[in-house]
């Protein structure tokens, strides 16, 4: 939720990722980590095709036969309670202000302004090669420097 800001967004991101859990299982490998790093990156890998994308893929779970149910205002309401918007919002603007220029405007226009890579390009005048690996170096910091305040 803190990483997303969106109750069903948050859920559907949850669900695929215990989903493709469940269905990986037999791939887990004990090798002296805890199950819940296995868990942890897993749930890193879709978190991260969600901000490339900006979209859940629901593909484990519809292989597994799961039914996504709506999110009611009371659960939306339950999430959104388990973090403190007013903090993680001073958070991020404090992360922002940390990293490059260049990076931090290749951000907001991919996230805020929603633009493809080829408008980011043309306004930053570069190739969409350069724009893509600016908004992923750009939220790649973000995302360290998040980890840090949480």
């Amino acid at each position: 939720m803190r990483r997303v800001l969106n109750a069903e967004t948050a859920a559907d991101l949850l669900a695929e990722t215990f989903a493709t859990v469940y269905e990986h299982r037999g791939r887990f490998r004990d090798v002296g980590r805890p199950g819940g790093a296995w868990l942890y990156g897993i749930a890193a890998k879709k978190l991260a095709h969600f901000f490339r994308h900006r979209e859940v893929e629901m593909r484990a779970a519809r292989r597994l036969g799961l039914e996504r149910p709506a999110l009611d205002h009371e659960s939306a309401t339950l999430i959104a309670d388990l973090i403190d918007d007013d903090e993680h919002r001073t958070a991020l603007h404090a992360a922002l202000q940390q990293i490059s220029g260049a990076e931090r405007e290749a951000v907001e226009l991919r996230v805020i302004a929603e633009l493809d890579y080829e408008e980011i390009a043309e306004r930053l005048c570069c190739s969409p090669a350069a724009a893509r690996t600016r908004v992923h170096r750009g939220l790649a910091r973000l995302s360290k420097l998040m980890e840090a305040t949480s």
